[in-house]
């Protein structure tokens, strides 16, 4: 591989001999499959400058739509700039998904990808302003991922940026503060993936509190809301914040609603609130896949009058339902379980009892 450094190509692309084997005598779309294996990096800065032919395929679209550079450890700031700068223009994809070794001021150069419709920002240091400067030159964007931590600020952000926020179909977002993040911005949503890692204290020790913070309280907008996905790791903060997002939901389910699902470590106990929103959506809505918290399922008469459509995925891990409620309330029902892909039935000792597997035959 030629130096990052030299700017000009090597001419030198003639034909290969025939009784040797050579790179550049595949065809074009077998290189193209070769250099779609190098990282994006190395792809334009090195591989480009080597010959003509590669010059060309290596800004090739099918290369530079999407540019993942999460785990790419050799993406320095340095080369990041300079890969932005080079095809930033057309890049549609973008993940920086765990480049914490990259400053907030590099990660700013995201905004030259005026193009963009996907971009991972997850693990990416990034201050409410620095976030309104990116989104804020993004228009087209569909999908975003991004951390919300401690100081974040939604009054920081911009018009544009909540333009641009408005469009968002796809938001993942991971907490690490209580707050509602970018989502009451996001009026378009219809994949929310959301992910607690609040602690209890803070690192001088002091206990934190489950209330949003000041400006943090504006409403979430659900209308448009498909897929409800929550992740929440231990601790009792991660909870009293999830109950807050789920207030919001229990006032007006969305009609649309296919998926809804909660991972929750332990106990997890029902609230008015999540009684009022799992009635709502037993009555308004039809599932094609369901994850709950095994406190809302045992003893719970939920499954009997929940509607499925299509289901794909239930999980009911650790739960204490027998397998004949089970069998006669999901299976026996007269559901259609042939688009099911995925059953979790780990830590449920009684589904898996044997008579109750001979009556589901």
């Amino acid at each position: 591989m030629a130096s990052s450094g030299e700017d000009t190509c090597d001419d030198s692309d003639t034909a290969p001999v025939a009784d040797s084997a050579h790179l550049l005598g595949f065809s074009d779309e077998i290189l193209l499959h070769i250099l779609s294996h190098v990282p994006s990096t190395d792809l334009v800065l090195n591989v480009r400058r080597t010959c003509r032919k590669l010059a060309a395929l290596c800004l090739d679209k099918s290369l530079t739509h999407t540019v993942l550079l999460q785990k790419d450890y050799e993406a320095s700031e340095d080369k990041v700039k300079r890969l932005v700068k080079e095809i930033g223009r057309d890049v549609q994809q973008l993940s920086m998904a765990g480049c914490y070794w990259l400053s907030g001021t590099t990660v700013e150069h995201v905004a030259r990808c005026r193009g963009l419709v996907r971009v991972n920002l997850s693990g990416c240091p990034l201050t409410s302003l620095r976030l309104s400067k990116v989104l804020s030159a993004l228009p087209h964007l569909r999908s975003l991922a991004i951390d919300v931590s401690p100081g974040f600020d939604a009054s920081q952000l911009s018009s544009e940026c909540k333009a641009t926020l408005s469009r968002v179909r796809e938001l993942k977002q991971t907490l690490y503060t209580p707050s509602y993040g970018v989502v009451p911005c996001c009026t378009s949503l219809e994949k929310l993936l959301l992910y607690f890692e609040i602690l209890d204290r803070t690192r001088e020790g002091a206990v934190l509190s489950g209330q949003l913070m000041v400006g943090q309280s504006n409403v979430p907008h659900y209308q448009h809301l498909r897929v409800f996905y929550a992740r929440l790791a231990p601790g009792y903060i991660n909870q009293e914040v999830v109950r807050l997002y789920l207030a919001v939901l229990s006032d007006r389910t969305p009609e649309n609603l296919h998926a809804f699902l909660i991972s929750v470590p332990g106990s997890f106990a029902e609230s008015g609130a999540t009684r009022n929103l799992l009635e709502s959506m037993a009555r308004n809505v039809a599932l094609d896949a369901l994850q709950l918290p095994k406190s809302w399922l045992n003893g719970s008469a939920l499954l009997q009058h929940m509607k499925f459509s299509s289901p794909f995925y239930f999980s009911f891990s650790r739960c204490a339902l027998s397998g004949g409620h089970l069998l006669q309330r999901v299976i026996d029902g007269g559901r259609d379980l042939q688009s099911l892909a995925g059953l979790n039935l780990s830590g449920c000792a009684h589904c898996l009892a044997p008579d109750c597997l001979r009556r589901g035959r």
